[in-house]
């Protein structure tokens, strides 16, 4: 039989929850701290000998009748040293003939409950003259007779049709209870008696189920029974049983609809037809003392507390699904954020409870004001409930870990020494074990902090077997966290949180704490180390201040305001895994600091753990919402996942609280331009170098918006280029650094090339590169790589086993990096940025190798006037006027290859427009490449073609979208026209090509990676000859492809050609399929990728050695 089975855990009918039920159904009953409890069938008392241990104020008696598992009991409390838990072996009449008193709780299960009827009054009235006048007694009981099927299915209608006035209306009843019961029954042999029953004629379905006697319903026979010994039913120990809604929004829709004139018993009694429940644990209470709810109350949620043992899972890679694991070791997934933060928040508080207003103060997004939190954490609750999840726990009280006041934490019983695991249960009634090693640990005092200790601290802490103050806990963990262990750190981070604050301000101490500014010692010897290290840092030697602040600290390893000055100074050098592992170390002294946990959550934004920071910043806003760095932290760790509409509105608010601070200025404008806003982001950032002139990174920030701008004409563009090269040329003046130049000029000899870039990894800069760099002649050339970024890959590792010399360079400052380029002996020296992420551009100003060029990562002049060279393919030279754009001299060089695709690219299909009839454009192009000019331009070919579509990808959010769709129909289009695809993966990516004939390009910043990808997916690109060299990447790959006729000389051109691939689908299939053998490959018919440009750098070097200034030149091929 397929029945629902409900299941009644300890845990689930243990005084505490019992009373939570109580609660739900309207009736006060006493708190379980101050109670005094009986439970008849205790077994060997486990659950009883739980409770006594969380309440020592209450009074526990347990009775079963096995002397055995008594005997057992017994020994446990003695061993215990508990005081109040008494157990007796007793039968039946030796109870009914004592009187023991009045009682709070009296839970009757085990074979006490497996009995006649008459027994069980019997009992019952007992229990009725020694219930306490808020006394509550919990029965167990099957509630459907263990009859067969037919018998069940007669007593469900005869229940149904019991006030049925005629045989006519008998049959109407029976038959509308058949159609109940067929549409909730689960699958099983008794819904298979429904259908059978249901095809019944009359006659028969009377003769067969509606003569002879029938039960009207055994609940409903229960609560009568009850009510005649003075006793009203409640409703169940888990309350959410006798919601319909449990079962589902179909099942809650049905049991409405048939019960909804019932009495609260009939009610119930039709769910237990429809779910054919066969077993209850019904809450009693002396009749009068209370009026229940019909049906439990959910909106008692609200004043309940909530426990759960929950770890979040993540990836391989560190990264967290939207799923946790719970105590049984069961995966619980959800899509909901807010579930999701509430299965964090309960982690973090285990053992411990945390109330709803708790939840809701840590489940409020500062940067979403406008959610209703409240209501979105109460309505995950009623779900969560609802669905009796494992591992979740709710009381009426707090729970009973939070009473304890021991600031040592101990574990909640004494643990006999033996070579077995000890079987025990928490104070929550959940069973578990404790190992020998763990509880050697506990009798070691708990002292050793090795990975071992930490892997069974955590297992007794997720177990339930230790309790403590906060301050116990927070004591326990710190001397872990002075390891340096910061996978350990980030374990605990939200438990952290939780002991870093009050109860009012949603934590877990009980008052409040002093969570400010760091308060720095007032020591002159303190603020002199301070001056030193902040003096290295402000010359720029990085690594000489981090060494001076670990010296000291090393001298004086216990000294917490050195280790917070070392910690400082790493933040401020950019040694991220350095500052992570030293704030991992303060934080086992003190953590009970903003700016502590500030520097902590820029470390892990740095180093990519955006889950982490984002947990830690929202933490830091719920307490001080006017902290503008906290605001531009949240919105530069948005900015860096993508989420540039949450990250703008985060950036506006640190603009807000500080609208003179240059840096928030600058990331102003760094959002904006991802979000299309250029005159904004212009703006901002023009502001931002108004402040500080030497910022920069912001000033790159501004080039890269310019670039994008099809507003500013190229003598500006030229000029403001300029301007930047003339700024980083004064400071390296000032720095004074004089590098020698001692490269032996002899124009044949070997020459070393390094290469630097913050894109030595997965990044379209390393497609560009990786041709060049797999062919190049390593008996003419080394190649040095340095890493300017702070990651690396599978990529990064392929180009590093190519170099003679790899330095991952992104902590050390200009200076630094210039003088270890010096001391290698670079002879050429390449950047791959220009002004995008990750640029070292000002350190080339420094001029530390004798020959330095640009390449691949910008489109553009650097202004810097140390660059000698910027290397461009010489299919660029015409039209002529690019050269007079740059600061540099122009290394014109033919490339026949110049992207490497991806290996797992999928195959090329044939045109999707002749199987769709119509054909689909599309770009892949970052936003912040589409101008309103673009738009205009994609629309007009939209009205004109009108079966046409467009598909734009790269879409950051549902407001992009929205916006995109405004423009283009403002302009004509029409929505129909319109499909969208948000970020994916690069396969995801790629596949999308698949679906699309014709790509469209963007200007004046024409596309350089999405076109190549296209051309390897058999898609060319229409693209418009612009002025700038970002203007005419288009032209240079489609003119390397050999495909000059998708090249267009103005708007007009533009839009005709789209056009005129109108019914030559033949046509544009045949190049699609032809694509990929117009890519060169390396060594074939003699072909070698990087030949060419190795003789650019050679003839570079020629010159150089003959003492000639750079001078612009083209390469033979």
């Amino acid at each position: 039989m397929n029945d629902v089975k409900i299941l009644y855990p300890e845990h689930r009918i243990s005084p505490a929850a019992l009373h939570a039920s109580a609660a739900l159904n309207h009736v006060a009953a006493t708190l379980p701290a101050f109670s005094r409890v009986l439970e008849i069938g205790c077994g060997a008392g486990e659950a009883l000998i739980a409770h006594a241990r969380a309440w020592p104020n209450s009074i526990a008696l347990g009775i079963d009748l096995d002397e055995a598992r008594i005997g057992e009991g017994q020994q446990q409390i003695q061993a215990s040293g508990l005081t109040n838990i008494e157990l007796f072996a007793a039968g039946l009449g030796d109870l009914l003939a004592v009187s023991p008193g009045e009682f709070d709780y009296i839970i009757i299960h085990g074979r006490f409950s497996h009995t006649d009827d008459d027994t069980r009054d019997a009992l019952l009235r007992w229990c009725r003259q020694h219930l306490s006048a808020q006394g509550i007694i919990a029965y167990h009981a099957v509630v459907l007779s263990d009859n067969d099927d037919k018998t069940t299915l007669r007593n469900a209608l005869a229940f149904h049709s019991a006030r049925a006035a005629s045989e006519a209306e008998q049959l109407s009843s029976a038959r509308a209870m058949l159609g109940y019961l067929a549409m909730t029954l689960p699958d099983g042999a008794l819904k298979t008696q429904v259908t059978d029953a249901e095809a019944l004629d009359d006659l028969s379905l009377r003769r067969r189920y509606l003569t002879g006697d029938a039960a009207a319903g055994d609940y409903t026979d229960f609560a009568d029974a009850m009510q005649a010994l003075d006793l009203d039913c409640i409703g169940d120990a888990l309350a959410q049983t006798d919601l319909a809604a449990s079962y589902g929004e179909r099942q809650q829709q049905l049991h409405a609809m048939i019960a909804g004139q019932s009495d609260r018993h009939s009610a119930r009694q039709y769910l237990d037809f429809a779910v054919n429940r066969r077993e209850r644990f019904t809450l009693l209470c002396a009749t009068g003392t209370a009026q229940p709810a019909f049906v439990p109350d959910l909106a008692v949620l609200e004043s309940l507390h909530w426990a759960g043992n929950f770890t979040r899972v993540f990836t391989i890679n560190e990264q967290p699904i939207r799923g946790h694991i719970s105590q049984s070791g069961v995966l619980v997934h959800t899509e909901n954020p807010v579930t999701l933060q509430i299965f964090d928040l309960l982690g973090g508080a285990w053992p411990m409870s945390l109330s709803v207003d708790q939840l809701i103060f840590n489940c409020r997004l500062p940067e979403r004001p406008g959610d209703d939190t409240r209501k979105l954490v109460l309505e995950s609750l009623r779900d969560l409930f609802l669905n009796n999840l494992d591992g979740l726990y709710w009381s009426a009280a707090p729970g009973p870990y939070n009473l304890a006041d021991n600031d040592v934490l101990m574990p909640i019983a004494p643990l006999a020494q033996t070579d077995k695991d000890t079987r025990i249960m928490n104070l929550w009634g959940e069973a578990v074990t404790v190992t020998p090693a763990q509880a050697r640990w506990l009798r070691d005092g708990m002292r050793a902090t090795d990975e071992d200790a930490w892997a069974i601290f955590t297992a007794l802490r997720l177990r339930g077997v230790l309790k403590g103050s906060p301050l116990a806990w927070k004591n326990a963990i710190q001397p872990f966290l002075r390891t340096g262990k910061v996978a350990w750190l980030k374990q605990c981070i939200n438990t952290l949180l939780l002991l870093s604050v009050s109860e009012k301000r949603g934590g877990l101490l009980y008052s409040e704490t002093n969570l400010d500014a760091d308060s720095q010692t007032d020591s002159i010897h303190m603020d002199a180390v301070y001056e030193e290290a902040n003096r290295l840092i402000g010359k720029g030697m990085a690594k000489e201040a981090r060494d001076y602040t670990r010296a000291l600290l090393e001298d004086d390893p216990q000294n917490m305001h050195i280790l917070r000055c070392y910690s400082r100074t790493c933040v401020l050098t950019s040694a991220w895994d350095e500052a992570l592992d030293a704030l991992c170390r303060l934080m086992g002294h003190y953590f009970s600091s903003l700016d502590i946990y500030y520097d902590l959550a820029t470390a892990l934004q740095k180093t990519f753990d955006h889950f982490n920071a984002r947990k830690v910043v929202r933490g830091l806003l719920r307490l001080d919402e006017k902290n503008a760095g906290f605001w531009n932290s949240l919105g530069a760790i948005y900015h860096a996942s993508g989420e540039v509409t949450l990250a703008e509105k985060c950036a506006r608010e640190a603009f807000r609280f500080q609208p003179r601070n240059p840096r928030y200025l600058g990331m102003m404008g760094v959002v904006l331009s991802d979000n299309q806003k250029l005159d904004e982001a212009r703006y901002f950032l023009e502001k931002s170098l108004e402040i500080a002139p030497e910022d920069f990174d912001c000033f790159t920030s501004l080039l890269f918006v310019m670039t994008h701008d099809n507003r500013v004409s190229t003598q500006e563009l030229l000029a403001k280029h300029r301007d930047y090269g003339e700024r980083v040329t004064a400071a390296a003046a000032r720095s004074a650094l004089e590098l020698p130049l001692n490269n032996v000029k002899d124009p044949n000899r070997k020459l070393r090339v390094g290469f630097v870039s913050g894109d030595l990894r997965d990044h379209p800069v390393s497609n560009f590169l990786l041709p060049f760099w797999d062919s190049f002649d390593r008996t003419q050339f080394e190649l040095v790589g340095y890493n300017a970024a702070p990651m690396a890959d599978e990529v990064t590792d392929h180009l590093s086993a190519g170099a003679v010399l790899w330095r991952d360079v992104y902590q050390l400052s200009d200076r630094e990096l210039a003088r270890q380029i010096n001391d290698d002996g670079v002879d050429i020296l390449i950047d791959l940025s220009g002004h995008t992420t990750w640029t070292r551009l000002p350190m080339f100003a420094l001029r530390p190798a004798p020959l330095q060029m640009t390449w691949i990562g910008y489109p553009g002049t650097t202004g810097v006037p140390a660059m000698d060279y910027r290397v461009i393919s010489s299919t660029l030279a015409s039209p002529p006027g690019l050269a007079e754009q740059f600061t540099e001299q122009i290394l014109w060089v033919p490339m026949r290859k110049i992207f490497e695709p991806h290996p797992q690219s999928p195959d090329v299909n044939p045109l999707p427009a002749l199987r769709n009839g119509h054909l689909t454009f599309a770009s892949f192009n970052r936003p912040k490449k589409i101008n309103d000019e673009v738009l205009e331009l994609w629309a007009q070919i939209l009205v004109r073609a009108p079966s046409a579509k467009l598909l734009m990808g790269f879409m950051a959010d549902d407001e992009m979208i929205a916006m995109m769709t405004r423009q283009l129909t403002r302009f004509g289009a029409r929505p129909e026209q319109l499909i969208f695809k948000t970020r994916i993966g690069l396969i995801g990516y790629l596949e999308y090509h698949h679906h699309i004939d014709i790509l469209l390009d963007a200007f004046p910043y024409t596309g350089g990676t999405t076109t190549n990808h296209g051309a390897w997916m058999g898609v060319p690109t229409l693209t418009l000859c612009g002025e700038t060299m970002a203007g005419r990447q288009g032209v240079e790959n489609m003119n390397s492809y050999g495909l000059a006729e998708f090249v267009a000389n103005d708007k007009a051109d533009y839009v005709n050609k789209a056009l005129s691939w109108q019914g030559r689908f033949e046509e544009l299939n045949a190049i699609r399929l032809s694509m990929r053998s117009r890519i060169p490959t390396d060594n074939a018919d003699g072909f070698r990728v990087a030949e060419t440009f190795e003789k650019g750098l050679r003839e570079a070097w020629k010159i150089y050695c003959t003492g000639e200034a750079p001078r612009s030149f083209f390469v033979e091929e």
